[in-house]
């Protein structure tokens, strides 16, 4: 490049506007960089397959309002809504809770220690894919009298540190409450059956108490009139707890959802939206900077006119003349962005080893 160009260019070029728009260039890529780097790690975090966000279980059942339950009954669903939740893109598989419709009786007796007890139950049964323990028990015979039980662990938490620790009772352990034999009741239909009860496991997912499938199909078939069974609640596996679709879809159907398993979705959609901040702030602070870089550069062809004039007149072209401004754009552009990259990575850096400390990843 000839030298005179330059000498030319370097009599009025304004140093401080360039320096401002580097800063101004360099912070605006900055916080666009950092967002698109929060935004893929925080996607990773929030995804199923991280192991941080462990429900991709996700529990359903219709509105309960006082006046229409009392006139039109319960809330089912029907297989035209069970049909069109299995047929959504987020949904893996579907499940029912089917619930005993007969009475049921929990009952202790330790005849030495003068002890008696009684209480009533509720037993519900899901498919056997949903249930989360892994036992050799889990299974039922007619033939048989023990009837394998799991209940949800928050059971156990509950007497152990809630009603125990107010009446002075001993703390049960897991193994302990397993050797527990105890009679069920089973009456309906003009029938009472006897069953023994016995709890194999302690489910961290299902807030019941949940016994096999087989076994509810069998008892309610010999004491409950009722054979068509409408399910009032649903269980859903998803492929992807963090997708926004499955709290649109629930508040579009009007479906009431365990709020614990969509606080990913939720946190996700929280994510988005802060992206799109960061990334409209960063957006117009790059814009505005390329503005004062096309503004200063303006004032300098302006005060440098007649220069140019009378280079174009001794025989350069007009795309010689504007070269040395187009590679002072570029490189001042180059420069603010290997700046940006790198403030970006040590932010990058930085807040890694925040969540690492916070989260144990």
């Amino acid at each position: 490049m000839n030298r005179l160009l330059w000498k030319i260019l370097k009599q009025n070029l304004n140093k401080s506007r360039i320096v401002g728009f580097c800063l101004a260039n360099c912070l605006g890529l900055t916080i666009v960089l950092v967002g698109i780097f929060l935004y893929r790690d925080l996607s990773r975090l929030l995804s199923a397959d991280s192991g941080l966000i462990k429900p991709d279980y996700v529990f359903v059942n219709k509105p309960v309002s006082s006046l229409g339950s009392l006139l039109a009954g319960k809330p089912y669903f029907t297989e035209k809504e069970k049909a069109d939740l299995l047929g959504q893109p987020f949904v893996v598989a579907l499940g029912e809770f089917t619930a005993a419709k007969y009475s049921v009786t929990g009952q202790i007796s330790v005849p030495r220690l003068d002890v008696y007890l009684s209480t009533d139950l509720f037993l519900e049964s899901v498919p056997e894919q949903f249930v989360d323990i892994q036992s050799d028990n889990w299974h039922f015979d007619a033939k048989e009298d023990i009837v394998p039980i799991v209940i949800p662990k928050d059971y156990l938490s509950l007497y152990n540190f809630g009603f125990a620790a107010s009446a002075d009772l001993p703390l049960l352990s897991e193994e302990m409450i397993k050797k527990v034999r105890f009679e069920l009741v089973l009456s309906g239909n003009g029938l009472t059956i006897r069953k023994k009860g016995r709890i194999v496991g302690f489910s961290s997912r299902l807030n019941t108490i949940l016994v096999p499938e087989s076994f509810i199909k069998w008892s309610n078939g010999l004491l409950s009139d009722n054979t068509d069974i409408k399910p009032s609640r649903l269980i859903l596996q998803v492929n992807d707890p963090t997708d926004v679709r499955i709290s649109q879809y629930m508040t579009e159907h009007q479906l009431d959802v365990d709020a614990g398993n969509l606080n990913a979705s939720k946190a996700m959609q929280v994510v988005r939206l802060l992206f799109v901040v960061v990334a409209v702030v960063g957006i117009t602070i790059c814009v505005l900077a390329f503005y004062v870089l096309l503004l200063s550069f303006s004032l300098l062809i302006e005060k440098n006119k007649q220069q140019i004039d009378n280079l174009s007149l001794i025989g350069y072209s007009r795309k010689a003349v504007m070269m040395p401004y187009h590679i002072l754009a570029v490189l001042i552009t180059l420069i603010s962005l290997l700046c940006a990259v790198g403030l970006a990575l040590s932010v990058r850096m930085a807040y890694l080893d925040f969540l690492s400390t916070q989260l144990g990843l």
